[in-house]
C-alpha cells in the first residue's frame, strides 16, 4: 500500500473518531462555544456538525500545501454530504418513523467514506477557473447557516430534537 494511502486511510480514521467525540463534546462540556461544533441536540440538522468538521479537517490536512486548488473538491464534496445526511436522516426519522441508533451509525460512517471517495471524484470538476472560489463561498455560506440554526432554529422537522421533539435553540444553556 502506498504512503498516499496509508495517510488517507488513517485521515479517515481519524475523522471518524473525530466525529464520534464532537457527537458527546456539547454533553460533556456544555456551552455556547461547544454549541458551534458540537450537536446541542439530536435534531438532523445539528448532526451535520460531526460529519462536516470531519470531513473539511481532514480535506485541509490531507490538501496541505496546495491551495484552495487542492482544498475545492473537499469543500465541493461538503454541501453534497451535507444533503445526502439530511435527505436520507428525515425519510428516516421523520417519514418512516425510524429511531433506531444503529441506522445512524451506519449512515455516519457510510457518509464519511463517501466524502473521502467523492472528494476524489470530483477533484477534475474542480479545476477550472472560479469554481474553488464558488466553493469555499457555498461552505463559507453553510457554515454561516450551521451557527445561525444552532442559536435560532426555524420550527422544522429538521431541526426538532428528535428525542424530544422541540427546537433546540431553547435548550442551549443561558
Amino acid at each position: 500500500m502506498c504512503q498516499v494511502q496509508k495517510k488517507t486511510i488513517f485521515t479517515l480514521i481519524a475523522a471518524l473518531i473525530l466525529g464520534v467525540g464532537l457527537h458527546f463534546l456539547f454533553s460533556w462540556l456544555p456551552s455556547p462555544i461547544t454549541a458551534l461544533i458540537s450537536p446541542v441536540r439530536e435534531s438532523l440538522w445539528e448532526h451535520l456538525k460531526i460529519l462536516l468538521l470531519p470531513l473539511l479537517l481532514s480535506g485541509l490536512y490531507l490538501t496541505h500545501g496546495r491551495g484552495l486548488d487542492g482544498l475545492a473538491p473537499w469543500l465541493l464534496t461538503l454541501p453534497i454530504i451535507a444533503a445526502a445526511m439530511l435527505g436520507v436522516g428525515y425519510l428516516y426519522h421523520i417519514v418512516w418513523q425510524g429511531d433506531w441508533v444503529g441506522f445512524d451509525l451506519i449512515l455516519y460512517a457510510v457518509l464519511m467514506v463517501a466524502g473521502f471517495v467523492l472528494a476524489q471524484i470530483l477533484t477534475p470538476l474542480t479545476q477550472h477557473p472560479g469554481i474553488p472560489l464558488l466553493c469555499l463561498m457555498a461552505v463559507l455560506l453553510m457554515g454561516w447557516m450551521i451557527i445561525w440554526f444552532t442559536f435560532f432554529p426555524p420550527d422544522m422537522a429538521l431541526f426538532l430534537d428528535l428525542s424530544k421533539h422541540t427546537p433546540t435553540f431553547y435548550i442551549l444553556p443561558s
